[in-house]
């Protein structure tokens, strides 16, 4: 009788696994005539975006998934989304409303979306969605793109780059243009950028890999590693260590601060500075010839090196400072 008993019990409780994952899911497909160089704008409530670019034309595919197993109640479900897609000239504007429950970003929500989207190769994109990961291929365009809740992952874009996420990380292969990227919760990755490049988190580490101008690099946890900057460097961290190397003549000030870690940077052979760098935590040395005036210290040089220019401030009260030669 036991055995029978929990026999029913698993039979009950895989009925009702079963009953929580059934879903019936629909696509909304649609198709646009427009020319190069026009603007994707997506303003969509929850889910995630994948915008894949090349070929001709707009592509809108909108995968709908309700967790229900009766076709009427998913029809009610997919009644509820209030949606737009449509084309205004050379643009194609996507959005998306649902009503709010207080369970919108559980796993247990009524309503999956899910948005695939291809665009020609020259095409700018404008995208925000309040609950879900961004993706976006390689093009040529202005991309900014805003996620309150997943990871943002662009490849290589030819123009300017804006990306935020309230919760996750950002990642950028490269930008010809300026580039800003900002998260409130992950780290931030950047393989190389043709201008400018502001990054800031208050969650994770920053790695940044080529940079043709200068670079502003700030977070509250984790370390920064910059692998080369064409103009002046303006990291800051109370988390970690900062690596970064000035390899072209800054025309501003730079200045690389942390309360966590060592500072370890790399100076070009003709790049003219005047030095100030001083350490709390542990010694500073230098591989560059430095022209001090007055004593040098053992956790301090203040100096010029190649006859000096703008200033270079370093300061560390976790660790030790090293300069080294290119």
């Amino acid at each position: 009788m036991r055995a029978t008993r929990l026999s029913a019990l698993i039979f009950v409780s895989t009925l009702t696994a079963a009953a929580a994952q059934a879903a019936i899911s629909d696509t909304v497909h649609r198709t646009f005539n427009v020319a190069e160089g026009g603007t994707l704008n997506v303003e969509v409530d929850g889910g995630g975006v994948k915008i894949v670019s090349g070929g001709s034309g707009v592509t809108v595919d909108v995968d709908r998934k309700a967790r229900t197993s009766s076709k009427t109640e998913a029809d009610e479900i997919f009644g509820k989304l209030e949606l737009t897609i449509d084309q205004q000239g050379n643009d194609v504007r996507v959005i998306s409303k649902y009503p709010r429950t207080a369970h919108w970003f559980n796993w247990s929500n009524e309503l999956d979306l899910h948005y695939t989207i291809h665009v020609p190769t020259r095409y700018n994109i404008n995208v925000s969605t309040s609950g879900g990961d961004l993706d976006v291929s390689d093009l040529t365009g202005q991309v900014d793109a805003k996620t309150s809740g997943g990871e943002v992952k662009l490849g290589r874009i030819t123009g300017q780059v804006t990306a935020h996420t309230s919760g996750g990380d950002v990642s950028l292969r490269g930008g010809t243009g300026a580039v800003r990227l900002s998260t409130s919760g992950g780290s931030i990755d950047l393989d190389e950028a043709g201008g400018s490049v502001e990054a800031k988190t208050s969650g994770g580490s920053i790695d940044i890999g080529h940079v043709a101008g200068s670079v502003l690099a700030h977070t509250s946890g984790g370390s920064i590693q910059i692998g080369s900057a064409g103009g002046a460097i303006d990291a800051s961290t109370s988390g970690g260590s900062i690596t970064a190397t000035l390899a072209q003549q800054p025309q501003a000030e730079s200045r690389l601060k942390t309360s966590g870690g060592g500072v370890t940077v790399t100076i070009g052979p003709s790049v003219a500075v005047d030095l100030d760098a001083r350490a709390s935590g542990g010694g500073v040395t230098s591989d560059m010839p430095v022209t001090v005036q007055g004593t040098m210290e053992e956790d301090a040089i203040v100096g010029k090196i190649n006859g000096g220019g703008p200033k270079f401030v370093v300061r560390t009260s976790g660790g030790g400072i090293r300069l080294k030669k290119m």
